[in-house]
């Protein structure tokens, strides 16, 4: 019974022979208590028997189930030593080894879901990555490295830790490569934009866009933020595709002739202009605490003179208004 407790089952059980055995030892029929005894011992026996061999047969079963998943988890020969110990009668040699194999197959179990998971987050942002051309480096390579790991003979333990930590440095690499790349793209949105004016109606989609995708980056929310981008990019497209039949934008070199002077008035009268629209944006809203942010940085670049620094800020904060509703 100890035994069977040891393998956390209430079953087989012996409790009821047990009391019947000293009842009767009690009243002085000892050969009736023993021939109890005996027959418990001999169901109990049979039955645990059976009870181990059903589970190394489940244990044999879920490791078969991992072969099937692809992955050649080594149990060594656990499984044959609980077999070769329940011939000769060891039972709790049997029952030690098999809940060694028993918890060994659980861990990798576990593992093996998580380390699934990781690599699913990867091919789903690897593949959003690759689909808008955004450059991965060696990540790739390491991926490809790691599922061919993952294929070979006799996994063990260790060997899928080390994998798991290599999965989680993959996708970290991801987390970094991939916002970078966007914040680049996104730049060069910006700039796009702000060759349009404000009220520009075919850009304001895009605006928007641009917004949101921003956004999403910043909250590290990388597979929304990527959707954004591929959804801005056709709608820049379509701006391009409409301004193409209409005058040109002013040229670099007309905005270069522009005096510092000059330069700054304009920038003035932009910052007092929109920090008139902040105002009118709810207190509590993100887009008010962002733009009041925006209005202190620009602020202090048109103090120390950073003119093209500040003429960024207020064009970011300009695309970031233009996203918002007009309220009175």
């Amino acid at each position: 019974m100890e035994l069977v407790h040891g393998l956390g089952r209430s079953f087989p059980d012996a409790t009821s022979e047990l009391c019947s055995a000293a009842l009767g030892e009690a009243e002085g029929r000892e050969g009736e208590a023993l021939e109890t005894l005996r027959g418990a011992q001999m169901r109990m026996e049979r039955e645990v028997d059976e009870l181990l061999e059903q589970r190394t047969r489940s244990v044999a079963s879920r490791r078969d189930g991992l072969v099937k998943n692809g992955v050649q988890f080594s149990l060594g020969a656990a499984l044959d030593r609980v077999r070769e110990e329940l011939s000769l009668g060891h039972r709790e040699e049997a029952a030690a080894h098999l809940l060694g194999a028993e918890r060994r197959v659980s861990q990798f179990e576990s593992d093996w879901k998580g380390l699934q998971g990781l690599l699913a987050q990867i091919e789903g942002l690897r593949n959003e990555a690759l689909e808008l051309g955004l450059p991965l480096g060696e990540i790739s390579g390491e991926i490809e490295a790691i599922r061919e790991r993952l294929t070979g003979p006799n996994l063990t333990e260790d060997a899928l830790d080390e994998l798991a930590q290599a999965a989680a440095q993959a996708l970290m690499l991801l987390h970094e490569a991939i916002p970078t790349s966007l914040e680049e793209e996104l730049a060069r949105h910006a700039t796009t934009l702000d060759g349009y004016p404000e009220d520009h109606v075919p850009s304001a989609v895009a605006r928007r866009l641009h917004l949101e995708a921003t956004r999403h980056l910043k909250k590290g929310r990388l597979p929304e933020a990527v959707q954004s981008v591929r959804d801005l990019r056709r709608a820049i497209e379509a701006v391009e595709k409409e301004a193409s039949t209409r005058a040109p934008a002013p040229s670099a070199a007309d905005i270069a002739r522009e005096t510092e002077a000059e330069m700054l008035d304009r920038l003035l009268k932009k910052a007092r202009s929109l920090a008139a629209r902040v105002r009118t944006l709810p207190p509590e809203s993100e887009t008010a605490r962002e733009a009041a942010a925006e209005i202190r940085s620009a602020t202090e670049m048109l103090r120390a003179r950073e003119l093209v620094q500040a003429d960024q800020t207020l064009a970011r904060l300009m695309r970031m208004l233009s996203a918002e509703p007009e309220r009175s």
